[in-house]
């Protein structure tokens, strides 16, 4: 992936938005312009330069063609009055747990009482390596997600063969806590996503919990 293809992809706000409903669910051409309130020629314009830098894909499926973010993938960008980087990773295979020790290792190591520049050369040295320490883990924490995400999908279609119950059950793992939210974001109406809650509080997979007065609903 070239890191100035994607910087100048992910400029445009649009292009956000589709990126963050595919984060979601895969969806079709019309779905995307329908929850967005973009013209489909627009949508499809936007999406196949977002295949063309390689952050998204898509499948046929009966007549309709689903796209999909086709990769875990981190952006870093430090912007410093002494420095400009920008660094872009598709996740790794490290340990969390070894790399985190690594880290510890390194931070008890270090003596900031440097003085003169061959001194504060070495210590900047070490800092930058830290830095590299922490993109690496925060790359392979990135990786873990995805991987229990991936676990996930398979469990909730092991335990549930119902496509609403999927897409709620989901929805929850993602974040998405009240009715409105679920049913905005899933494309479902109202009553269907409360059913569907009612229906997976029946078999235990789900309960609701009022927080500040409203009800919110999370995976058991």
């Amino acid at each position: 992936m070239d890191i100035d293809e994607i910087l100048e992809v992910l400029g445009n706000e649009s292009r956000r938005r589709i990126l963050s409903l595919l984060a979601k669910k895969p969806c079709y051409v019309s779905e995307i312009s329908y929850s967005l309130k973009m013209a489909p020629k627009v949508v499809l314009e936007h999406l196949e330069k977002l295949e063309k830098v390689g952050l998204v894909r898509s499948f046929e499926e009966g007549r309709r063609r689903y796209y999909y973010i086709d990769k875990s993938v981190r952006l870093e960008i430090s912007i410093t009055p002494h420095r400009f980087h920008a660094e872009i990773s598709t996740g790794n295979n490290l340990e969390i747990n070894s790399e985190l020790e690594k880290i510890s290792e390194m931070v008890k190591s270090f003596d900031f009482g440097a003085k003169g520049i061959s001194d504060l050369n070495r210590v900047l040295c070490k800092v930058e390596e830290l830095q590299r320490m922490f993109s690496r883990l925060q790359s392979a924490i990135n990786s873990k997600i995805n991987d229990l995400f991936e676990e996930m999908v398979e469990e909730i279609e092991r335990v549930s063969e119902n496509v609403s119950e999927r897409l709620v059950l989901l929805g929850l793992a993602k974040g998405l806590s009240r009715v409105s939210q679920l049913a905005e974001e899933l494309g479902l109406s109202y009553r269907d996503v409360e059913r569907t809650l009612e229906n997976l509080e029946k078999r235990g997979l789900v309960e609701r919990v009022v927080v500040g007065g409203d009800v919110i609903w999370r995976i058991r």
